[in-house]
């Protein structure tokens, strides 16, 4: 794991204030050839109840928040998902109700997808309204969801005592994969041919072929995988849901952005526009999202031309 660098005097006593009051940068590795700057643009009021994933809807130029309010497996009907906007603002904070423990979301077409302990909720995009609720039989701590294609939902159950990946096709909700492999699995990305997953139970983050289902590790995290996005360079922002936030790279290289751990501040299931290169945090408990921006700085030349 490289060292991080912060613009100032390092104190790492003070490392989490630092970090989510302005700006840090790292010390170069395979990224592009050069560094990370993250400066933090804003954050919402702390109007959010628990929010667990952040979604962003391009067409719409909105994010959907999943606020659990509650505890996160209680059946307490107070749940609910807020629009945000994309300068922090909360648009409506109670645009879809009567959820439970709502966590991970995808789209597909005019809908949106919720996962809510032990059911997938449908949504209607354009009225917010409850379209169908999907039983997943066995499950107790559904978490991440995602979308391939041709429409399939694919969503994790993290829990110890069942430990799968569910899939949705034309109705109709199944187990999908389960194993020795898929042990507290967690954070999903779908890509054209593969499923990143963020597998707590061995923190790793694992790669899923959708053709053959065979599993090949990416990386060895250490930790677990709530939030799982990728930059767009083949690199992955990565979320310990305790509060650190990291870029696995190409090259499978840990590169630590954020830790505001120390500061009870969570970092929950985050979210990545590539067109603004804008990184955005639940909070969780602190009740916030907060957006950073995500510049690439070139490193310095040397008399020979070389980079450090």
């Amino acid at each position: 794991m490289q060292r991080i660098s912060l613009i100032g005097l390092i104190l790492v006593p003070c490392f989490s204030i630092l970090v989510f009051l302005g700006v840090q940068s790292l010390k170069a590795s395979d990224v592009g050839r050069g560094k990370y700057k993250l400066t933090k643009q804003w954050q919402t009021k702390k109007e959010l109840r628990i929010p667990e994933s952040v979604l962003y809807d391009e067409s719409r130029n909105i994010l959907y928040v999943s606020n659990i309010n509650g505890k996160p497996t209680e059946k307490n009907g107070q749940g609910f998902i807020s629009k945000v906007s994309l300068g922090g603002k909360i648009e409506v904070l109670k645009w879809t109700t009567g959820l439970n423990a709502p966590k991970g979301s995808a789209f597909y077409g005019n809908k949106l997808y919720v996962s809510d302990i032990d059911q997938l909720i449908e949504i209607d995009l354009k009225a917010g309204k409850i379209l169908a609720k999907y039983p997943a039989a066995g499950a107790k701590f559904l978490n991440d969801v995602v979308t391939d294609a041709s429409g399939n939902v694919y969503v994790t159950d993290m829990s110890s005592e069942n430990s799968v990946i569910y899939k949705l096709t034309q109705g109709d909700m199944t187990v999908w994969m389960k194993g020795t492999e898929i042990r507290n699995p967690n954070g999903l990305y779908m890509e054209e041919k593969r499923l990143l997953l963020g597998n707590s139970g061995d923190g790793s983050l694992k790669a899923i072929n959708l053709a053959d289902k065979k599993i090949t590790t990416i990386a060895r995290v250490g930790s677990g995988i709530d939030g799982l996005r990728s930059d767009g360079k083949g690199n992955y922002f990565i979320s310990d849901w305790k509060g650190k936030t990291s870029l696995v790279t190409a090259s499978g290289q840990i590169i630590v952005l954020i830790d505001t751990t120390a500061s009870k501040i969570n970092s929950a299931d985050l979210e990545y526009i590539k067109s603004r290169k804008l990184l955005l945090i639940p909070t969780f408990f602190d009740n916030r999202v907060v957006a950073y921006k995500v510049e690439e700085m070139p490193l310095p030349k040397t008399g020979s031309g070389q980079a450090k």
